[in-house]
């Protein structure tokens, strides 16, 4: 079975552009495109789940990516912000590995993709 999640560029001036259903098998081209744009208007993808619930991945050149992924909560603002960890923020040393945290993200419960991005996470550098 296919899940195709909805996805978005965000531009490093603040835009965002929607990309409407994202096929898992289009990830490597839009990452390309990303790192392309690294010399012109940059850019990242994203794919959600839902408006709280999301996957942002910005190039940082050579084959690099830096993820950041939250699942926003309803609780009060305060609760929010006593929270550790309010998010997560890897990076993955190939566009290979990157769509890979893509597929997971797609394809498995938001704890499983968790537990699974701190697998395919890169050591810093």
């Amino acid at each position: 079975m296919t899940i195709d999640l909805h996805g978005y560029r965000f531009y490093d001036d603040g835009a965002s552009e929607p990309l409407g259903r994202v096929p898992t098998a289009r990830l490597g081209e839009l990452l390309t495109q990303a790192q392309t744009a690294l010399r012109g208007r940059a850019h990242g993808i994203a794919l959600y789940r839902d408006a709280r619930d999301f996957l942002e991945a910005r190039p940082l050149g050579e084959d690099r990516f830096a993820f950041h992924s939250q699942r926003l909560t309803r609780r009060s603002l305060l609760a929010r912000l006593l929270r550790r960890g309010g998010g997560l923020d890897f990076s993955v040393a190939s566009r290979a590995q990157a769509v890979a945290v893509f597929v997971a993200y797609v394809g498995l419960p938001r704890a499983a993709f968790e537990r699974k991005a701190a697998d395919l996470a890169a050591p810093p550098h």
